[in-house]
């Protein structure tokens, strides 16, 4: 009998995961999908400015428990965190994979002149180095500004989503107007926009969709 395959997801915050259990299991009927979340990370990271040793020795040693515990892929959901998925691949035998890869790739495929929009400072480097290193494979010197909208985060942090998504909503129908080829929504959980943002005429990118699809024909290949 084969083994059930599974999903372990490295999170840095209890968000919502029923939607991301239902379209991974939708995509791999049977799958198991298990977490792993740590919520101090992302309060260490900003401190810091950057994930300190101390966040990458404790993100590899959840990463060692993943595979120990069964995992055939780990993804991080994080893309704060997705320069250390990288690190974390290069000690593990299954695959680990970044939410934001294809995204990025999305990006690169539609121009150079991209708006990455982010309500962290600190999601804003690792997604432009991906961005930067994939335009740079493809022959592409990328123009990508950032735009930071730290109330944001602030007024989800104190539990005002509603005053996130206008925020956001608002920055967003910005840029659109500004010539860009593409805008890119650097945090998987800026999905929630999507429905009001039909309207935007520029290619919006959010990793939720592309990254999980890759999660799943990485996962068939296996």
């Amino acid at each position: 009998m084969a083994k059930t395959k599974q999903v372990t997801i490295l999170q840095t915050s209890f968000a919502k995961r029923e939607d991301t259990v239902a379209y991974l299991q939708e995509k791999l009927p049977g799958v198991r999908v298990t977490f792993i979340t740590d919520d101090t990370v992302l309060a260490d990271v900003r401190q810091a400015g950057k994930p300190t040793p101390a966040v990458i020795e404790r993100t590899m040693l959840y990463t060692m428990a993943a595979e120990k515990a069964g995992a055939d892929l780990i993804l991080f959901s994080c893309s704060t965190m997705g320069d250390v998925a990288e690190l974390c691949q290069k000690f593990s035998a299954v695959p680990v994979v970044r939410i934001d890869a294809p995204m990025a790739k999305e990006a690169v495929a539609l121009g150079e002149r991209i708006a990455l929009i982010s309500t962290l400072e600190t999601t804003q480097a690792p997604s432009r180095r991906l961005i930067e290193r994939l335009g740079a494979e493809a022959g592409k010197q990328m123009q990508i500004d950032k735009y930071v909208q730290q109330e944001a985060w602030e007024a989800l942090s104190s539990g005002d989503s509603g005053k996130h998504n206008e925020i956001l909503l608002g920055e967003i129908r910005k840029l659109d107007t500004m010539g860009y080829d593409a805008i890119v929504m650097a945090q998987v959980s800026m999905r929630a926009l999507l429905p009001d943002l039909m309207d935007v005429k520029t290619p919006l990118l959010c990793s939720f969709y592309s990254g999980l699809d890759m999660v799943a024909e990485k996962v068939r290949a296996l």
